[in-house]
């Protein structure tokens, strides 16, 4: 509780500059640490859809950090960008939904969620985008895959997917968002339940990461069948999309519980709904305490500029 109290008058004494540079530096590093840690699940993922295996077959964690340094500045990005937009947010959205606006915790947590997560969405599309054509091919490159898009489609496969991927995004950062103000894991005040336990904090952030990304999964699905489309075609649109799935449901799956079934497989809700859980609540962890360190850092070097 002390703590929280200090670390928010550090953030007091800086200056909208100092922040937006401390949101982005917590956020980079987050985005490298993530990369590293978890490159061998998510290539052990990839690897058991492309060849049709399951996830814990050992063929899929031969050479776990094969590509790793090729696509290391992509994979940095995007695994920061939605913790850098949180914390500006949490700086200056969230307080003027809060104590300006008289909304509830949660529901301004939640429209923090939905904003930044449609501003990961917009920033990160095109790299999405990119990553997922030279996935589908052999030996290539970020560089090679861009331009071989660009060449089948000029602008257009770079744009692909990006309302899906918005949706998306803000589906499951407003989700994210409100189920841990549910919990109290963002509480501001210096009534939260600070008792809260390190290991409870980061389940229950694992937890919120987990229904986020079920909740979020069908617009995911939307979003890969638009990335797979050839740069020289036109995507389909998210209604006929969600259409075709839902009429595959009806025709092959008779029983509510197959239809279930059916949903979970269509939408790979499995080991890869752990990774995001996990990689959340260890991304967050690793965000928060990083900002919290940098503040105090900042604050300090501020201090002392004013004494002299």
């Amino acid at each position: 509780m002390g703590g929280k109290r200090v670390a928010e008058e550090h953030e007091s004494r800086l200056d909208h500059k100092q922040r937006f540079n401390i949101d982005v530096a917590s956020g980079l590093i987050v985005g490298v640490s993530l990369s590293g840690l978890f490159n061998p699940w998510d290539r052990a993922l990839f690897l058991s859809v492309k060849h049709n295996r399951p996830f814990l077959s050992f063929e899929n964690f031969k050479s776990p950090y094969q590509g790793f340094a090729q696509a290391l500045v992509q994979r940095t990005f995007l695994g920061g960008i939605y913790f850098m937009a949180q914390g500006e947010l949490n700086s200056y959205l969230f307080p003027y939904l809060h104590d300006q606006l008289g909304l509830s915790q949660s529901a301004s947590q939640f429209c923090v969620g939905m904003a930044a997560g449609s501003i990961g969405g917009a920033i990160t599309n095109s790299i999405s985008a990119v990553k997922y054509h030279t996935w589908g091919q052999e030996n290539a490159s970020f560089r090679s895959s861009s331009k071989e898009m660009w060449i089948q489609g000029g602008l257009n496969p770079f744009l692909k997917g990006t309302m899906a991927t918005m949706t998306r995004d803000m589906v499951f950062g407003s989700t994210y968002e409100m189920l841990r103000s549910v919990t109290g894991v963002t509480k501001k005040s210096a009534d939260k339940t600070s008792n809260l336990a390190k290991h409870q904090e980061f389940i229950y952030n694992a937890g919120a990461a987990g229904l986020a990304t079920i909740a979020s999964s069908p617009f995911n699905y939307v979003r890969n069948m638009q990335y797979a489309t050839p740069p020289n075609q036109k995507p389909p649109s998210a209604h006929e999309v969600l259409t075709q799935v839902w009429k595959e449901s009806k025709n092959s799956t008779p029983t509510l519980l197959s239809r279930l079934s059916f949903f979970q497989q269509k939408f790979r809700i499995g080991w890869g709904t752990a990774r995001v859980a996990v990689g959340m609540a260890v991304g967050q962890k690793l965000f928060d305490k990083t900002r919290e360190h940098l503040e105090h850092i900042s604050s300090i070097t501020v201090e002392n500029n004013l004494k002299k």
